[in-house]
């Protein structure tokens, strides 16, 4: 008979088709990460290149603002030059206001030219020194005070000059500052943008790896349930001819040759486990020259070892011929995935052992593949 049709098939290429599209969207993503790791480190050069200019800038400052400090003060000096200047000045112009009033007296009083026709010339050589004395006096005193206007507003210039200059480069620099500033907060910003995505964009490849990951397990779980069924309905379909000269009444379960006591002790037990997603294989009756052939396998070939040596001592266990509860078809050893069921930590094992005692069939403790009617 021709082997079953795998059932579901469309469902299989449906889940293949959602990982191809999950890998696809995988690849994709990691390009986008890629491409943002390469936005990131341009970024990165253009931030530091910012970070020094504006490091730089604000050294400016303070540099600017330390010359806008000794500028004040230098200010603050010329101020008290300016002052004591101004205070010379007055003094000056007091002196000036002076020489010129005793100036005029000596000019206009017996000191005058009258003098020089007076009968005594000495007094009048005396009032004409006295006169150019005091013009020479005057004189000087004009070119202090021109001397010190001068240099008074040239301080005052100076000044202005020194302070405007440096708050013109303050605001120079602070501006640039500012602009600096905008542009590394910019910078700054578009780089937590771009950290962010990327910080999204990895989440979502773990998802999509996850997906795959999910996708490929569903897959397997999908071919190994199919395999499952085309298993059992071969199983089904599949006839054991009973051997003759058989002990006793036997009859075919699912592929499985037992006893016709136990036949729905079997169904029954098989039933549940193909409905909890294990389609279980292995065999049943065995005949006592089977059984002998088992033990020369796993025993050795000596009499000794073929009819007296105990199971145990054997590789896997065997019973000896005409005490294996197989030789009456009351016995069934299980298979899975087409391998001997040896350890009772897999689920197969232990969905057999809560199933199996609901229908009298229980395990041998030294085989975990051995199950009978009376765990023998």
């Amino acid at each position: 008979m021709a082997a079953a049709q795998p059932p579901d098939n469309e469902k299989v290429k449906e889940l293949r088709e959602q990982e191809r599209q999950a890998k696809e969207d995988a690849a994709e993503n990691l390009d986008e990460i890629d491409a943002l790791n390469s936005d990131i480190e341009d970024l990165l050069s253009a931030y530091d290149t910012l970070l020094a200019a504006r490091d730089a800038a604000e050294e400016a400052v303070e540099t600017t603002k330390r010359n806008l400090a000794d500028a004040e003060m230098q200010r603050a000096r010329t101020e008290e030059q300016i002052a004591t200047l101004e205070a010379d000045i007055s003094r000056t112009r007091l002196l000036l206001q002076d020489s010129a009033i005793r100036a005029f007296v000596s000019y206009q009083g017996p000191n005058s030219e009258q003098t020089a026709l007076s009968s005594d010339p000495w007094q009048h050589g005396r009032t004409q020194a006295l006169r150019n004395f005091a013009n020479r006096s005057t004189e000087d005193i004009l070119d202090e005070l021109r001397g010190q206007l001068a240099e008074l507003d040239a301080l005052r210039d100076q000044s202005a000059r020194h302070v405007a200059e440096v708050e013109t480069l303050r605001n120079d620099e602070l501006e640039r500052l500012g602009r600096l500033r905008n542009a590394v907060q910019n910078e700054e910003d578009a780089l937590e943008d771009l950290r962010l995505r990327r910080h999204s964009l990895a989440h979502r490849a773990q998802d999509l790896e996850n997906t795959a990951t999910a996708l490929a397990g569903a897959i397997e779980a999908e071919l190994q349930r199919i395999a499952e069924a085309i298993a059992a309905a071969e199983r089904r379909a599949r006839g054991i001819a009973v051997p003759p000269g058989a002990p006793v009444e036997l009859t075919n379960v699912w592929g499985f040759l037992v006893n016709a006591a136990i036949e729905e002790n079997v169904r029954g037990l098989l039933t549940e486990l193909e409905a909890a997603g294990f389609a279980v294989g292995g065999s049943g009756y065995r005949t006592n020259a089977r059984q002998i052939e088992l033990r020369k396998q796993h025993c050795g070939t000596s009499d000794y070892a073929v009819y007296e040596m105990p199971s145990s001592q054997c590789s896997p266990p065997t019973a000896r011929p005409g005490f294996s509860r197989h030789e009456v078809g009351l016995a069934i050893d299980f298979t899975y995935e087409g391998r001997l069921i040896r350890s009772r930590s897999t689920a197969v094992y232990q969905a057999i052992a809560r199933i199996a005692p609901n229908y009298g069939l229980f395990n041998l403790p030294s085989e975990p593949w051995h199950w009978s009617d009376t765990g023998t």
